[in-house]
Order: structure tokens, then C-alpha cells, then sequence
């Protein structure tokens, strides 16, 4: 009886047992799949993980201030706990998310319910972890030939491979990844990265898949150092959170009971693969409205620049110093004039690359699917960036910027400190917006083709780019949004310029 009261208290808030310990979800959120994924969600925080810390937030907000200036906001909106819901999110866009955190605080478990989610049985998701350790080999990580094969054969693709089973399943979770030895490690990375892995020119596939991945941090405190091209791979960093003793009592009830939250995930919140496959399409097709797709552009746009990489104009960003052995501190000096309060490219090492814009995207559709939405509202992105960014973008810590007391704090968060990036970006966004427009005018006149365009037509179009460009370069400062629309009209200009070249070489041809 103990026992059935513990599990009855355990499943509240969103869900209820009855006398028989049949669960019941409440029919609040209706019956589709992003409510289906609420429900799963809510049941996850309130009765699995045990998670207070409610830091998505969403809306207009009130605040509470100490006398000291620590604020406490008090959205509006429904508002989402991080270490539950990009997990979540993760599941569902078939991602890689990096869990980080101190020893015991949920991370194996909150992949554990993921992959129990996912319609894996207990005894599949843990056989199926892969847990690092120094001496983890690549036939331990993968699989080995078969030793038979390996005497009888007589030439490579007779050996039959015996594959590690793990491989194959929709939930990969690679526990203390950083502890994964630097040679197997590059394994790892084959199978992420290109979704398959080869041994004895055998060949298995990794399949559409989500991944999980734990560490004790993200400082390199690991065994072994991370080989960069596997932390690129990875998508979005969680961050563990401690235990509020608040809720000490779930804890001795747990305990009294004998009973995992993991044995008790009800089946109303499991997913069968068929909705993981529709779920995956349908936040695809989540709309990015203009506007909204404008101002993310505008913020990750100002990342890669920097003015004083190169007196090459085409070569001024911050992949030109690195290759170069270089650093965005040992340039960002007085010498550039750009006021470093003010412009983002002096508080990054670097900028982002494609498969971070592409993952930001993602993942906010997929934010607003589960929020109930049909398209992507602004906020979604200032939400979810941070998370994305988070092991992508490094910090010059030596920067003017984080000179103030209050900036200063910021390096200790990147969280705190890339929306405090995106929230600087938006404040100058309107700013620059008449100058946009224009870009974006010549833009779409080249956008509808040049078939049928005449010559002089042609040399119209260039001469009104160069225009632009030249106001741009003398009645604008050369910063990182000025950069970028530079960039975009010179490579307007060099395909009309190469278009009227061609009409000149084929007077009366068709292109």
C-alpha cells in the first residue's frame, strides 16, 4: 500500500493512477503530437527529473530586484525548464546534444527517459550505452570481425563484421564521452558525422537517429582532450542543474519505494516510430517568417567579422586569423576604430559555421511545434541560440567589452552572455534596416533571372550596385552588418558583371 501511494503521489501534477496503477494523462492538451510531447514534458519535469529551474521563458515579465540588482523574472507565458525540454527537442529533430554537469545530477538518466520515449525497452537502452573509458577500443565502440572468418578467408570482404547492436537503435547515448580514448574518438566521429562506420571494408549504417552524449563538464576535465571535429558535431549543449532541497521529500519517497521514475514512464507518452517519423516532417515544415529570419541573420552576420584580419577586403574574418595562428585579441586593439561597447565581432574568437545556422533553424522550428505554434516567433530563437552556440562561439575574454564590472560577470555564463550578444544585435537592427532594404531590392530583381535582360539593362543594374557600394563604404562605418551587405552586393555585382561579359561575347544569343 506504501508503495501504490508513493507511485500515486509520484505521478501528480500532470498525470494521475488510479487504484491499480493504470496512468492516466490529463486531457488538457488535447491529442496531437505537440501536445502529446507536452504531456511527456510536464510528466518528465514534475515527476522524472525533479527540475524548478524554469529559464525558457516566454513573454512580457515582471521582475523582482535585491537591493544588490539580482533580478527574478516573472514571465507571463508558459515558461520551460532547459535541461528537460532540448533533450526533448533533441529526440524529436534527431539531433546530438551534449549533457554536461557534475557527477549525479540526471544527465544519463534524463537520456535514459529519451531513449524510453522513443519505444526502446529498459533493458535495450541499457545495454545499448556506451560508456567511455580509457581503454574503450574501436572493436569495443563498434564491433570486431568474426574470428572464423578472420582465419578462413581469402580476401576482406569475405570477413564478416560482427556489429555492435547499439548502432542501429533510434537513441544513441555515449556516456562521458571525454573519457572515450583520441583513436576511437575519430571512430565515434565517422559514424556522427557521416552516419556510418567501416571495418574490413564492411560497411553498417547508423540510420536516422538521435544522440546523447555526457560529460562531468565542457572545460576539457575529461580523460582525454575532445578532438575538435567531434565537438563541432555537436548540436546543442544541456546544462545539468543541482537538486533543489525543496524536494527533498520525492527524493525519501523514492527511496522508500524502491522505484526509478524510469520504471513508471507511462505508455500514453511513449512514441511509436511512425509518430517520431511525422513529428521529425512536421516540425520541417514550421514556417520562418521573413521578418524573423531577417533579424536572425542580422545577429549571427556579425560573429565571423573582423576589420583588422586582413587589408584583403573579401578575407576580413576571423577564419583568416585562425588559419594564420592568430587571435581575435591580439588584433581587437585600438587600431580598429570600431567601438568595442558596441560591435559584436570584438567579444568572439570566431563566428559560426553553416551547420550551426542550419541546426539554430532546426531547432527553433522545433521549439515552436512544441509550444503549439505554425511558425517560428523571434523569441524561440533567442531562447534556443544560446544552447546551440554555447561550445560553438569562444569568448575574448581580453575584449574592451568585458572591461565593465556588470560584462565582466557575463564570461561566466554563455548562456547569460550570447543573449546578451542577440539582445545588442536586436537593439541595432532597426537601425541598419534602411540600408537592408535596399541590399535586399537589388537582390530580388537578380533573383527573378536574367533571361531575356538586355545589355544596357545589365550595365543599369551594375552601375546602381556599385552606387550602393560606394555609399556604403564612405557614409558608413565598416562594421560587421556593413560587411556582410558589401560582401552580398559584390557578388551581385560579379554576376552581372560576368553576365554582361557573356552578352558581349554572344551578341543575340539566349543564356
Amino acid at each position: 500500500m506504501a508503495n501504490q501511494d508513493w507511485v500515486t503521489r509520484l505521478l501528480s501534477g500532470r498525470a494521475s493512477a488510479d487504484k491499480g496503477l493504470n496512468v492516466h494523462l490529463s486531457e488538457r492538451d488535447g491529442g496531437s503530437l505537440h501536445d502529446k510531447m507536452r504531456q511527456a514534458y510536464w510528466w518528465i519535469t514534475n515527476n522524472a527529473v525533479i527540475c524548478p529551474y524554469y529559464d525558457l521563458e516566454f513573454g512580457p515579465s515582471a521582475s523582482l530586484k535585491t537591493p544588490a540588482g539580482e533580478e527574478v523574472h516573472l514571465p507571463e507565458d508558459t515558461s520551460y525548464s532547459s535541461f528537460v525540454l532540448i533533450p526533448l527537442l533533441t529526440l524529436f529533430t534527431c539531433r546530438r546534444a551534449l549533457l554536461v554537469g557534475g557527477p549525479g545530477r540526471g544527465k544519463t538518466t534524463s537520456a535514459v527517459l529519451m531513449a524510453l520515449l522513443s519505444g526502446m525497452s529498459r533493458d535495450e537502452v541499457h545495454r545499448g550505452i556506451q560508456r567511455g573509458h580509457p581503454q574503450l577500443s574501436i572493436a569495443d565502440l563498434l564491433g570486431a570481425p568474426l574470428p572464423a572468418d578472420m582465419l578462413k578467408a581469402e580476401e576482406m570482404s569475405a570477413v564478416k563484421v560482427s556489429w555492435r547492436k547499439w548502432i542501429g537503435q533510434r537513441v544513441k547515448i555515449i556516456d562521458e564521452y571525454n573519457r572515450i580514448p583520441t583513436k576511437t574518438q575519430s571512430a565515434l566521429l565517422s559514424l556522427m558525422a557521416e552516419g556510418y562506420a567501416e571495418m574490413m571494408d564492411q560497411y553498417v549504417y547508423a540510420g536516422r537517429s538521435s544522440w546523447f552524449l555526457t560529460a562531468n563538464d565542457d572545460q576539457g576535465g575529461g580523460t582525454f582532450q575532445v578532438i575538435e571535429a567531434l565537438k563541432d558535431r555537436i548540436d546543442v549543449v544541456v546544462r545539468a542543474v543541482p537538486f533543489n532541497s525543496g524536494f527533498m521529500d520525492q527524493l525519501l519517497q523514492r527511496l522508500e519505494a524502491d522505484k526509478s521514475p524510469e520504471e513508471l514512464l507511462p505508455k500514453e507518452i511513449v512514441f511509436t516510430p511512425g509518430e517520431l517519423e511525422r513529428a521529425y516532417a512536421s516540425i520541417l515544415e514550421i514556417e520562418v517568417p521573413k521578418e524573423v529570419l531577417e533579424r536572425i541573420a542580422f545577429f549571427l552576420g556579425q560573429l565571423d567579422f573582423c576589420r583588422r584580419a586582413s587589408p584583403r577586403f573579401e578575407f576580413k574574418h576571423k577564419d583568416t586569423l585562425k588559419l594564420a595562428g592568430q587571435t581575435v585579441a591580439a588584433v581587437c586593439n585600438e587600431q580598429c576604430p570600431l567601438d568595442k561597447k558596441v560591435h559584436l565581432c570584438t567579444q568572439t574568437e570566431n563566428g559560426v559555421s553553416v551547420r550551426a545556422y542550419q541546426t539554430i533553424l532546426h531547432f527553433a522550428k522545433a521549439l515552436a511545434f512544441f509550444r503549439g505554434h505554425s511558425a517560428v516567433e523571434l523569441e524561440d530563437f533567442r531562447q534556443i541560440a544560446p544552447w546551440v552556440l554555447h561550445e560553438k562561439l569562444v569568448p575574448n575574454t581580453r575584449s574592451a567589452f568585458f572591461e565593465a564590472k556588470d560584462h565582466r560577470l557575463l564570461l561566466q555564463d554563455r548562456v547569460a552572455w550570447i543573449r546578451n550578444m542577440f539582445d545588442m544585435a536586436m537593439a541595432r537592427f532597426d537601425t541598419h534596416q534602411p540600408i537592408r532594404r535596399k541590399v535586399s531590392a537589388l537582390r530580388n530583381e537578380l533573383d527573378k533571372g536574367l533571361s531575356g535582360v538586355d545589355l544596357r539593362t545589365t550595365e543599369k543594374r551594375i552601375a546602381a550596385v556599385t552606387v550602393l557600394m560606394n555609399d556604403l563604404l564612405t557614409k558608413q562605418e565598416l562594421s560587421g552588418p556593413v560587411y556582410e551587405d558589401l560582401i552580398h552586393l559584390k557578388s551581385m555585382y560579379s554576376r552581372y558583371r560576368n553576365y554582361a561579359t557573356w552578352l558581349k561575347e554572344n551578341p543575340g544569343g539566349r543564356p
